[in-house]
């Protein structure tokens, strides 16, 4: 335990801890997404699927593990069509979860009281309301219908607004901080029978609301007289103006911060218990999938790369072009190691002429932090250096083949008679030549002009206005004695 203990702690990287952060954060979101949803049955059932699937996989029952890959791909179809709102909000919130909450500094905030006065004031009249507070999400995809109003929260507007006799007081109003923006809206209406009971559409339509976003909304009841509260999927009455009160504080507080304290009780406190779950099992999932106590060495060819050569300068070609790189590390950072990038590169810009010598080390290759290289074939490089020098050098025609046996040769000339080049100092003396190309003189019947191409060594290179190709000239003879023994009408 201790040796496992010694080597986590050299190990362990900056990378390591982001990789468990970002699990973390997904894990939190997909179980307040669980915690949630209304269709909790449904995804205990794919789990049920999965697990049976896995362990059918892991005993090699074949017959079931193809029957249950059906059925998952059959779930997570399903899954997809009748979650897709809740996995719509689920990615608005991972988005939204960018955005750090930022402690209030200016004074005004949601009138509270006021909103504990008229819900308690409208539930002793017998008058129905419905009174939405956004959270940290818009509810604009939810609401529908609404008046929009920018107006602070006040008694009388709210009054007004609630009358029976009024157009608007069968909808909901819409309160965003501390204004009224809509009213008269139409919000969701829940399915879920358990929670609603035998109350009616408002109460449906405040827990729907509290189903697709985070919101909070307060309910009267015009019926029983009564207020209740929907928050999270959940639909709670509130028996007296001080309960309402204290949930109406917490909820703002973690929608809208008033200070640094309230601020870290947010991030902190709040659904701790899934927080603390989230980051307990991405350690445990780290531990078991990435953490490994033994390096592994794995053999990679890659291609020898020479950068940086002065223009004035070449390099032979006995130079090597690959190399065959060891490298050490865990199996981890191989999976994600992509082989293609790899390759030695050699900078050559303070190479001087002559045989070279340069020994390969991890300054040569480009490697992720969590890998070494252990060994290289060939550990050292050798190479020719050669500096270009410019000269002018004769060209001289090449043949390849036999005249016929009636033609003697009588001059051969090259025009151009010498091209300018650069060449290899090292290359260069007195008898240098530049050749053409092979011509064929068993074709040749009679005195013939050819064009040839010039064919340039690895020591030489064409100066830019150098012709590519010569013009080459054959003048031949008859040869007397041979066509005098060549009867009339053919051999």
């Amino acid at each position: 335990m201790t040796s496992i203990l010694e080597h986590l702690q050299r190990s362990f990287r900056l990378a390591d801890a982001a990789d468990i952060a970002l699990v973390s954060l997904f894990l939190y979101t997909f179980l307040m997404w669980f915690k949630s949803t209304a269709s909790r049955q449904v995804l205990v059932g794919i789990g049920v699927v999965t697990v049976v699937y896995v362990l059918a996989r892991t005993f090699d029952l074949y017959m079931t593990a193809a029957m249950f890959q059906a059925a998952l791909a059959f779930a997570a179809i399903t899954a997809i069509v009748v979650f897709q709102e809740d996995l719509r909000r689920s990615f608005a919130r991972l988005a939204s979860l960018g955005k750090f909450p930022r402690a209030r500094t200016d004074t005004t905030g949601m009138d509270v009281d006021v909103l504990v006065e008229i819900a308690f004031e409208l539930a002793k009249k017998r008058i129905g309301a419905l009174l939405a507070i956004r959270g940290t999400e818009h509810l604009d995809r939810h609401v529908r219908g609404g008046v929009a109003i920018d107006a602070r929260i006040n008694k009388a507007l709210l009054d007004s607004i609630f009358d029976p006799h009024s157009m608007g007081h069968d909808g909901a109003v819409i309160i965003d901080h501390d204004r009224i923006s809509e009213f008269a809206a139409r919000l969701p209406l829940s399915e879920n029978s358990m929670q609603i009971g035998n109350r009616g559409t408002r109460h449906c339509a405040a827990l729907g609301l509290s189903e697709l976003s985070d919101a909070m909304v307060v309910v009267v009841s015009e019926e029983r007289g009564e207020v209740s509260v929907a928050e999270g999927g959940e639909l709670e009455k509130v028996e007296t103006p001080v309960a309402l009160k204290q949930r109406l504080d917490r909820f703002t507080r973690r929608v809208r911060p008033r200070n640094v304290a309230d601020l870290r009780r947010r991030l902190l406190v709040e659904n701790s218990g899934l927080k603390v779950t989230s980051v307990l099992v991405a350690c445990i999932a780290w531990f078991l999938v990435s953490f490994e106590a033994e390096t592994v060495q794995k053999t990679f060819v890659v291609p020898i790369e020479y950068r940086n050569l002065p223009d004035t300068m070449d390099i032979d070609d006995t130079a090597p072009t690959e190399a065959r790189l060891t490298l050490t590390g865990f199996e981890r950072a191989f999976n994600l190691l992509a082989p293609s990038t790899l390759k030695v590169s050699l900078d050559l810009s303070k190479v001087e002429e002559g045989q070279q010598q340069i020994a390969i080390d991890e300054s040569h290759v480009k490697l992720p932090s969590n890998l070494a290289l252990f060994r290289s074939a060939p550990r050292i490089v050798s190479l020719g250096v050669h500096t270009w020098v410019r000269a002018r050098v004769a060209v001289e025609p090449r043949t390849e083949g036999r005249l016929p046996r009636h033609l003697r040769e009588r001059e051969i000339k090259v025009t151009p008679e010498a091209v300018q080049v650069l060449i290899w100092r090292s290359y260069r003396t007195s008898t240098t030549r530049i050749y053409t190309e092979p011509i064929d003189l068993s074709r040749v019947n009679d005195a013939s002009e050819f064009k040839a191409k010039l064919v340039v060594p690895q020591q030489m290179r064409l100066e830019v206005d150098q012709p590519a190709e010569v013009k080459v000239m054959l003048d031949v003879s008859t040869d007397k004695t041979e066509s005098n023994n060549v009867p009339p009408g053919g051999p």
